[in-house]
């Protein structure tokens, strides 16, 4: 009987003794788990060990910015900074500010020409005064700064750089104001071109009124510029002389006209020298513009006359009244090379021209189908990149009659954007020299380039490649926001989390009620 009641006590000891080894056991292995997520969580973090899962890739850099930024592998003149003006744990705190982190040590990661450095500006706002800018911007907590440190000369005062929002880095929609689009990638890539190579310089002219950029508002125009790696600048034809590193100036809308032979100083010598030693030349005229005595003969050298007429069409237009019309595109000569690529798309976006005038030639056209004019030893070619509909559907009316119940509106086919070519032989090497005209201003209004819903942006893009930017990243596209959540079901969520969660729990749990129940029967 005794030895029954001891026998019962040993085994009582023994469930007592093996059961506590199990909790311990399994709280042991549930600790392990735990410590071995938060190690590898930091691992993780120093050493970028992600996988980007969106169905966007919006954490990762593609194959164009590697193939973009390759020749600068192994570079000894220079090296690219990546600039925070706050500290990492600050940074991550913030989704919008995360995801910029993020991909920037992502780039240094990449290339060992790129590093990431941070700065404290509330207590060291001195720190950024060594960055030569190009933009006037102030810097804030969340600016970020592109910086070039020029590596054969490490004790510069001032270093180049470009500085950023965070707003900067994603898109907005032009309606609502909501983000829709993740523009890192672009960006950053853009940036390290631009800082990376010899920048040639892009002019918007002043002094007639036109519509240029300020410091307090920056348009989207302006900023297409900077990405594609130029310097951009203002000029003022009557008081400053075009810089030999010069590659496009923009007239966009005059009010009055330039000066010519007749005036104290001649600015449309200094226009048609530029295009002589192969520049470029961009003009946005609307249709209220009037009459510009000096400016159209310079533009009818080029093939080019403004028609001062408004254009619409009920047909193929985004309002009721025909006036924002959407353009079609052409298929043959120089215009039609701007939008290959466009027209080969699945779905072809629209290019948008609202209160526009047409565009007609001066040339005329010769055996060979195409519109031309010899200047001396040149041969200067005109083509339409975007007219009206062939369907005849457009009709257009003198401006002064528009808005009249007298108005005459006459249909036809119309040229919206023009292109004009000028080509010579120097030592056996063609030379280009381009006007590409555009009958209104809107065609470079944010609400038509700030985003690739239209196609205005990629035409633009496509003409500074043209006029002697050989880099620029035409391939970078957005990434599309298209869904705020994980792009997955909330049953694949739900199975998810039982996957992550409760089985490796209910995996341990059931581990320890194995061992217990083994131990128990010792």
């Amino acid at each position: 009987m005794n030895n029954n009641i001891y026998a019962d006590k040993i085994k009582k000891h023994r469930r007592l003794k093996f059961g506590a080894f199990a909790v311990g056991l399994t709280a042991a292995v549930i600790a392990l788990i735990v410590i071995i997520n938060v190690v590898f969580s930091s691992l993780a973090s120093k050493f970028m060990w992600y996988a980007d899962m969106t169905k966007e890739q919006i954490y990762g850099i593609t194959q164009q910015s590697v193939d973009l930024l390759d020749d600068y592998r192994g570079t000894k003149e220079f090296g690219i900074s990546i600039v925070f003006c706050q500290y990492a744990d600050q940074l991550d705190s913030v989704y919008e500010t995360k995801l910029v982190h993020n991909l920037a040590k992502q780039y240094a990661e990449e290339f060992d020409f790129v590093d990431v450095e941070y700065v404290d500006i509330i207590n060291h706002p001195e720190a950024v005064n060594q960055y030569l800018a190009t933009s006037v911007s102030k810097p804030k907590t969340t600016s970020v700064y592109i910086v070039k440190n020029d590596l054969t000369n490490p004790n510069e005062e001032k270093k180049q750089s470009k500085i950023y929002t965070i707003d900067s880095f994603y898109t907005f929609d032009s309606d609502s104001g909501n983000v829709f689009a993740f523009n890192g990638e672009y960006k950053i890539t853009a940036g390290i071109l631009q800082l990376a190579g010899d920048s040639p310089i892009a002019y918007f002219v002043t002094g007639h009124g036109e519509s240029v950029p300020t410091s307090s508002a920056t348009p989207v125009m302006w900023t297409l510029f900077e990405d594609a790696g130029y310097d951009v600048r203002t000029i003022d034809l009557s008081k400053e002389n075009i810089d030999d590193a010069a590659k496009v100036l923009v007239i966009n809308c005059p009010k009055y006209d330039y000066m010519g032979a007749n005036d104290t100083v001649n600015e449309i010598k200094k226009i048609d020298d530029f295009l002589d030693g192969f520049g470029g030349l961009m003009v946005f005229m609307d249709p209220t513009a009037g009459e510009l005595p000096e400016l159209d003969t310079l533009l009818g050298e080029w093939g080019i006359s403004f028609n001062r007429s408004m254009v619409r069409d009920f047909d193929n237009a985004l309002d009721v009244n025909g006036l924002e019309l959407v353009a079609e595109y052409t298929t043959e000569g120089t215009g039609a090379s701007l939008t290959n690529t466009l027209r080969e798309l699945e779905s072809v976006p629209k290019a948008v021209l609202n209160n526009a005038m047409p565009i007609d030639y001066t040339y005329s056209m010769g055996t060979d189908g195409q519109y031309s004019a010899t200047y001396g030893s040149s041969v200067r070619y005109i083509s339409t990149i975007l007219q009206t509909s062939s369907e005849k559907t457009a009709e257009a009316t003198p401006v002064g009659s528009y808005g009249s119940d007298a108005a005459e509106w006459t249909k036809g086919i119309y040229n919206l954007m023009t292109i004009t070519v000028d080509s010579r032989y120097i030592d056996n090497e063609p030379h280009y020299s381009y006007v590409l005209a555009a009958g209104t201003s809107s065609f470079a209004e944010d609400k038509y380039i700030g985003g690739r819903s239209y196609a205005n942006r990629d035409i633009i893009f496509n003409a500074m490649k043209s006029f002697g930017r050989k880099t620029v990243p035409l391939d970078l596209d957005f990434k599309v926001f298209e869904d705020e959540a994980l792009d997955i079901t909330t049953a694949q969520a739900n199975r998810l989390t039982i996957l992550y969660t409760v089985v490796p729990a209910v995996v341990v749990f059931a581990a320890g009620i194995v061992v217990y129940t083994r131990r128990r029967y010792l």
